[in-house]
Formats: structure tokens, sequence, C-alpha cells
């Protein structure tokens, strides 16, 4: 295979810091004859004029942009240039929104943990709010998870274990983009993370935090080891992904009393990790399954 591609990364990372966190990357591409260049969302820029975007760099060289950020308005304005732009802004837009995310996959079967929109107060009223959260404790129960729609590595996302300490952080949070989950306190702590290509489980990890961490990201401590997925955990995966319109997507999975439950579905992800844990080339295999 011969092409040209364009990784875009956010810019939290500079070029070379992702380069070097991201040598499977570099590696894959020249096995696979592959032309690749790094970028930042912010180094990338697009304006929109009338009715066209327009950039001063010249995209139309590239077979196609890996998109292993989450600036999926930046993603839609390459797609309007023309490019070829794997995740879509579509599915980035659904991963991104975690309020969005959780309907869709309601919407679409996927079993995921219970789960309480906070409406969106124009201004806020702790006493309104009080009433609302009440209700949601009934259907919920306590402690209860408090995720704000946006945020990546655990960031954003809180455990509250009491009503009045409920009350306290929507009121600093002025109720603004939250949503309420019940807390699963069997997998509190732990959680199955696969990654998925086209319509095959790739890559499957547990991680695993302690010390009373709730949350299982890698950068709040987590440890990481290789996990064999059961029969079930794919297919949970695999509707997600579909669910969502990614073409490649990772699916973090809660093994709940119940059954397996997707706590969400991410659009990037260190693929490092994966190769550290699984010992599995993921840059490799996207090269392979989008040429």
């Amino acid at each position: 295979m011969r092409g040209k591609v364009l990784v875009v990364h956010d810019d939290l990372l500079s070029e070379e810091a992702f380069k070097d966190e991201n040598r499977l990357f570099v590696d894959a591409a020249k096995s696979s004859n592959i032309t690749l260049d790094f970028v930042s969302n912010v180094q990338l820029y697009t304006y929109i004029d009338n009715s066209t975007v327009k950039c001063h760099e010249t995209f139309g060289t590239y077979d196609y942009a890996i998109f292993f950020d989450k600036d999926f308005h930046l993603a839609r304005n390459l797609e309007m240039l023309g490019v070829k732009v794997v995740n879509s802004a579509f599915a980035i837009d659904i991963c991104q929104n975690k309020a969005n995310m959780y309907q869709i996959l309601a919407k679409n079967h996927i079993n995921i943990p219970k789960t309480v929109i906070f409406p969106m107060m124009t201004k806020f009223n702790r006493n309104k709010a009080i009433l609302f959260l009440n209700s949601a404790i009934e259907d919920l129960g306590m402690p209860i998870v408090v995720k704000e729609w946006y945020g990546d590595y655990g960031q954003n996302v809180y455990l509250c274990k009491s009503k009045e300490e409920l009350y306290d952080l929507v009121e600093k949070l002025n109720g603004n983009m939250l949503l309420l989950q019940e807390f699963i306190v069997e997998a509190s702590g732990s959680d199955i993370r696969l990654f998925v290509i086209k319509n095959k489980v790739v890559a499957a990890m547990r991680r695993r935090n302690s010390g009373g961490e709730f949350r299982s990201n890698i950068a709040l401590g987590a440890t990481m080891d290789k996990y064999i997925p059961s029969y079930m955990d794919e297919q949970l995966a695999l509707g997600a992904i579909k669910a969502v319109g990614c073409e490649f997507g990772i699916v973090d999975i809660l093994k709940s009393i119940n059954g397996p439950v997707v706590c969400e579905v991410n659009t990037s992800a260190s693929v490092n990790h994966f190769y550290e844990a699984c010992g599995v080339d993921i840059p490799k295999l996207l090269f392979k399954s989008i040429k």
C-alpha cells in the first residue's frame, strides 16, 4: 500500500511529543510505504467563506486523515474541503458529548448504566434543582456518579456519596451540561477497554485502580493488563461502535451484576497502552483496514 496520511492530534501534545508517544504510527507507516504527517488541531487553520470552507494549506494531496483529536468542528471543515476523515465528524460529535452518546446508545438498544440528563436551566435555582435531584436519587440510588458532558482522562467525573454532596456539587457546577448515573459498586475502579476496528475487536485490556479511586483511567494511576473478552463483551462493543457510527473506536465496559454495560465510547486513545498491555500494533491494523 502506498499513500499519504495526515494524523491530527490534540494540541495538548506537541508534534514531537505525539510522535514519541505514538512511535508505532511512524513504524507502521514505514512498513506500509505510507507518508505520514502529524499536525495538531490548532495548526490546522480553516475558515468559512459564505457557503465554502477554505484553508491556506493544500489537503488534496492526502488520501485521508486519521483523527486522534475530538475537535469535531475541525473534522467537519476538513470533510467539507474534500478530505476523507476517519473517524467522521458525525461520529466524533456524538462521542464527544456524553449526553448525546448515551441517548444514541440507548436508542440502539445498547446496555448502559441508568442515566439521568440534568435539565438545561436558563438560571440555576437550587430549590428547583433539589426537587429534580431527589427524583434522580429515587431512581439511581446513592452514591451517584455526576459527569459533565465534555471531558477526558477521567476529568469532570465525580462521585457523590450523600444528598448534600450532590446538591452542592450541582450548584457549584451551576447545573451546566451535567448527567447523573447509577454507581456500579462492583465495578468501582475497574473496567474493560476494547479497541474495535470496523467490525472486529482487535485488542482488549482490563484497567484497575486502587486506593479508593472509583475511576479506572491510566492517567489517574490505574494499571492495565491483557484481557480476553467474552462473546457478550465483544457483541456489546461492536454494537456500540456501530451505533455511534465509528470506523474505529474504544469501548469501555463495566461489569455489573446484571451484565456488562457500556460506560463510554471514545474515538481516540493511546495506542501505546494497547501495545504494552496486549502486544497489538493498532496503527498497522488501522492502515490495513482503511487503505
